[in-house]
């Protein structure tokens, strides 16, 4: 009869234990990085849909220690499984995430998120609300090899401008050197910055954070906006005008 009620607690503890897993896994998960582009995981109670540079996986998933196991894949993959050994961070918030297989491939770490605009913060680590525009507004993320990002935002109540290299503007200019020696002759006139920057940002600061671009050899500032069409809770494609 000990034996039995043991046995019985073992698989309680194991159930329990699944289901904690799960629950820390469940929600939208993002990475961006230049090999694998932009991903996205969305895990649901029994089902996973993958997005990333390839296209759309829907497929049934299931937690087991410390792996994440796929089945009945559907979209552009081959496979019919596909297991992940997983790690998470001791926020729940950070995901490590490995392809097993004949080669181990690491994918990079994916942040938790409500949605792409609030990845989008938590992977600059500054809070960005975008100003109002109520005209028609130009694409400027593509080509996404034309355009250096600079942003301005605040971080506990602390106006943080940066890039995506550094946390702030001191090597600018050997950084536009750089991206400018990357491009091909023939499109470095089409060069240009695009300034996401926060709708408290001041004139005064504004003003200053431009004469810092104008001292580099980009010529063109954009600014990002938002209006009624623009959609970054769903995509990162930013759109603004000319400044």
């Amino acid at each position: 009869m000990k034996n039995i009620l043991t046995y019985i607690s073992l698989i309680f503890l194991l159930s329990c234990s699944s289901t904690k897993q799960k629950e820390n896994l469940i929600g939208n998960w993002y990475s961006k990085s230049d090999i694998y582009g932009f991903t996205e995981f969305q895990f649901y109670n029994d089902s996973l849909i993958i997005y990333d540079r390839f296209g759309k996986i829907f497929t049934k998933w299931k937690v087991n220690k410390d792996k994440i196991h796929l089945n009945n894949i559907k979209g552009f993959s081959t496979k019919k499984q596909l297991t992940y050994s997983y790690k998470l961070d001791k926020s729940n918030k950070l995901l490590n995430l490995k392809i097993l297989g004949d080669t181990i491939i690491q994918l990079p770490k994916l942040i938790k998120a409500k949605n792409t605009y609030d990845f989008f913060q938590k992977n600059i680590g500054i809070e960005i609300d975008l100003p109002m525009k109520e005209n028609e507004l130009t694409s400027l993320s593509f080509p996404n090899n034309l355009v250096f990002n600079i942003y301005a935002g605040f971080s506990e109540n602390n106006l943080i401008v940066k890039t995506d290299i550094a946390s702030d503007l001191k090597n600018l200019e050997k950084e536009v050197a750089d991206f400018k020696q990357n491009t091909r002759e023939e499109l470095k006139p089409f060069l240009r910055f695009n300034l996401i920057a926060d709708k408290n940002v001041t004139e005064s600061q504004m003003d200053s954070i431009k004469d810092q671009l104008k001292k580099t050899s980009i010529e063109r500032i954009f600014r990002t906006y938002k209006n009624k069409e623009t959609d970054y809770e769903n995509n990162l494609n930013w759109f603004g005008q000319k400044e």
